[in-house]
């Protein structure tokens, strides 16, 4: 019989291709052991935009992954994701200490497409900087419908799991990440040279690729300052094969297949036409993905004050791509590395876990902090 250690919870991530699951224990120096973990399909056509549409078919996963796992914890911590989460830097005129909520709150109310009352609103303030002959402080906003929010914790409750709290993607990110880490790849004198001009900058960028969706987060000093999704993801590049390929629809699961297989290659190899011709057509969808990334970062430099992105962290399923972290560095001209290839300071597995998922990992581990 397991024992049930009562410092132990589930960190939960459901995202639009799986549902990711983590049994988490806290230790007295506040180091985190992940005692076991599952990664399950979520069911399609169950989550849209972040919002539960069949949760009963999402409540059967998750039972399935606790149970095949050997996971057990009596409370939950959750992360949602989706278009409905809707995050802002804005620039408020500075004022008294006493005023600065009441202001905040009023330019909100103007900058934000949504009903306050039904909303659950957080913001945090970053910095004060001048502009022009004004001090303004600048301030990250998140905003997340209650309703999303209850059918969350009505699902916990549904599974007999106590919810500590629901947590949202920028924030998971941003916690794992204040983490002292280091990069386990090696790297080279001739590319440190490249990047040289990048050392003096502590902002960096962490790009969910999922399957949907990619996020932008972006970090200075290991706060968050940026975030915003994409309406692009890796199930794309699926259907770019597919469509290249003109693969019959009971053949569709071989686009996925072939996109893991090939990826994105930098020359063409005459004896294999097929891996030119898939590797294309992900390079089309990445070209996407990536003018995206480009809208963002320079949004942040030009509109947000914010520095130049010195590094870049791939994390989510498609970061596993081959070929993704070399286009990316590329393309980006920043030191792009797959979060497989970072270790935590204070984040530790059981022995007989596969350290190998990282990259399907980060917002479970993060939320669970």
């Amino acid at each position: 019989m397991s024992l049930l250690f009562l410092n132990d919870y589930l960190s939960i991530d459901v995202g639009f291709r799986y549902i990711k699951i983590a049994q988490v224990r806290k230790k007295k120096n506040e180091e985190l052991m992940i005692v076991n973990y599952g990664i399950g399909d979520t069911p399609k056509g169950c989550i849209k935009n972040g919002a539960i549409k069949d949760k009963e078919k999402v409540k059967q996963e998750i039972k399935r992954v606790i149970k095949d796992n050997n996971i057990i914890a009596k409370q939950a911590k959750i992360v949602i994701s989706g278009t409905n989460i809707i995050t802002r830097i804005i620039m408020v005129d500075k004022v008294a200490d006493s005023q600065m909520d009441e202001r905040i709150l009023e330019e909100i109310n103007v900058c934000l497409p949504i009903n306050i009352d039904e909303h659950s609103v957080d913001y945090k303030i970053l910095a004060t900087v001048r502009i022009g002959d004004k001090e303004k402080v600048k301030v990250f906003v998140t905003a997340v419908a209650k309703r999303i929010i209850n059918s969350y914790i009505d699902m916990l409750n549904e599974l007999s799991l106590k919810a500590l709290s629901v947590d949202i993607p920028a924030n998971s990110v941003s916690k794992i990440f204040k983490k002292n880490f280091k990069v386990t790849e090696s790297d080279n004198w001739s590319r440190k040279q490249k990047f040289s001009r990048l050392q003096n900058s502590n902002t960096i960028a962490v790009i969910d690729l999922g399957s949907e969706t990619t996020i932008v987060n972006v970090l200075k000093d290991k706060v968050p300052e940026f975030n915003r999704v994409a309406l692009l993801g890796s199930s794309n590049i699926d259907t770019a094969i597919f469509n290249v390929l003109n693969l019959e629809k009971q053949h569709e699961g071989r686009a996925e297949g072939y996109k893991k297989l090939y990826g994105i290659v930098s020359m063409k190899n005459l004896n294999n036409e097929l891996e030119w011709q898939c590797s294309n057509a992900a390079k089309e969808v990445i070209n996407e993905v990536i003018k995206n990334v480009k809208i963002c970062f320079d949004f942040y430099t030009t509109r947000c004050a914010g520095d130049e992105i010195s590094k870049i962290y791939l994390i989510g399923g498609g970061s596993q791509m081959k070929g993704i972290k070399e286009y990316f560095e590329s393309v980006l001209e920043a030191p792009t590395f797959p979060v497989n290839h970072l270790k935590f300071e204070g984040i530790e597995f059981s022995p007989n876990l596969d350290t190998g998922k990282m990259n399907y990992l980060i917002n479970v581990l993060g939320t669970a902090l």
